[in-house]
């Protein structure tokens, strides 16, 4: 007696093969039915996909089984540890009132979920994070790098820099008691993860430093500490010419600014006929 053969191809077709139909339909090349057999995808799905792009909206090629879907397919500019990931699956899913099989008493995504979704995306992986502060993450954005690079072409333009007389100022925090063991998900190509800090452990020193755009003139840092007075101790074996100064809580203010850009003047000796500039990161 033969073996029951099913014709049922739902869910057996390849992602080329669709491609290829929805190509050949929208060339006017083959009708619907007339792709639906030359590249073996089923009609119904075809036919789905064509009314989608119809209305412009976004579709896959891979075949969609079942009744619950894909919840995420985009990554937020900052990154999440698992936790937060799940979390925030439940409640975009509760949001949109999408059909999902997630923990209503934990609310949040299952392992189940995190598995599948990193299975699905190969390009993410768990890595260690650094601390971010807000106001330097409100800050970096694309509205305020344009205008930065607005600017830069402006002042370049009008007084032709040489690439000597261009100085990156930028101050950064060095923490006495670090510790960093936060993993998030991020794209395996991404070269610096950060992930928000309300606050920073342990006591924090500034430390403001200078080089020009060739990297033959670098201007000694300048130490701000955290204290009430200034101990010449804490500077032993720091870089020749290297500034101390102090304040309550270790951060940069405007007299202390003042007195470090003073100093960068007197060591780049700019004059009416060449100029030198000066970018503080970023946010300046």
């Amino acid at each position: 007696m033969p073996k029951f053969k099913s014709k049922n191809i739902r869910g057996k077709w390849a992602e080329d093969a669709m491609k290829a139909a929805v190509s050949s339909i929208l060339t006017n090349r083959k009708t619907l039915r007339q792709a639906t057999v030359i590249f073996g995808v089923p009609k119904s799905s075809l036919g789905d996909r064509l009314k989608k792009l119809k209305r412009e909206e976004e579709i896959t090629m891979k075949p969609d089984m079942g009744r619950f879907r894909q919840t995420f397919s985009q990554q937020s500019w900052f990154d999440l540890d698992r936790m937060e990931f799940l979390k925030l699956a439940f409640n975009l899913a509760e949001a949109m009132k999408i059909s999902h099989r997630f923990s209503t008493a934990s609310k949040s995504a299952g392992k189940d979920f995190y598995y599948g979704f990193m299975k699905r995306h190969p390009e993410l992986s768990l890595r260690t994070a650094e601390s971010t502060s807000m106001q330097r993450a409100v800050g970096f954005n694309k509205s305020q790098v344009s205008r930065f690079f607005e600017q830069l072409k402006t002042m370049l333009d009008k007084f032709n820099f040489h690439p000597s007389k261009i100085f990156n100022a930028d101050e950064t925090g060095v923490s006495i008691v670090h510790a960093n063991d936060a993993k998030v998900i991020s794209v395996k190509s991404k070269k610096q993860v950060g992930k928000l800090t309300s606050g920073e452990r342990g006591r924090n020193i500034t430390i403001m430093l200078c080089i020009n755009a060739l990297g033959d003139h670098f201007i000694p840092p300048l130490f701000i500490f955290p204290r009430k007075r200034l101990n010449t101790r804490l500077m032993i074996n720091a870089p020749e010419g290297s500034h101390g100064a102090v304040q309550d809580n270790g951060w940069i203010n405007g007299p202390i600014y003042l007195r470090w850009l003073q100093e960068f003047i007197k060591r780049v000796r700019p004059t009416e006929k060449e100029h030198a500039q000066l970018k503080k990161n970023l946010l300046y």
